[in-house]
């Protein structure tokens, strides 16, 4: 199950890849990058170009966070339990 939050995160890389962000007042180590796929299209007309990335946080959770690259801001949009 999953919980929609895509509220905006403050996110540190190495090596190009996330390695902690930081969400409501708390931060949140990266210790797997599960997945990564970008989305980009003219389907939505608004011109959506995100990468996407499926990482484990320490603890064992889940998090879906994307970087919307025409604003250059980041995103936590999911949380998978």
């Amino acid at each position: 199950m999953t919980k929609r939050f895509d509220e905006e995160v403050r996110v540190e890389r190495e090596g190009g890849m996330p390695s902690e962000f930081e969400w409501r007042g708390r931060r949140y180590r990266v210790i797997d990058v599960i997945g990564r796929w970008r989305i980009e299209g003219r389907w939505w007309e608004d011109g959506r170009d995100r990468e996407y990335w499926r990482v484990e946080a320490r603890g064992g959770a889940v998090w879906d966070l994307y970087h919307d690259r025409q604003r250059d801001r980041w995103h936590m949009e999911r949380l998978w339990d």
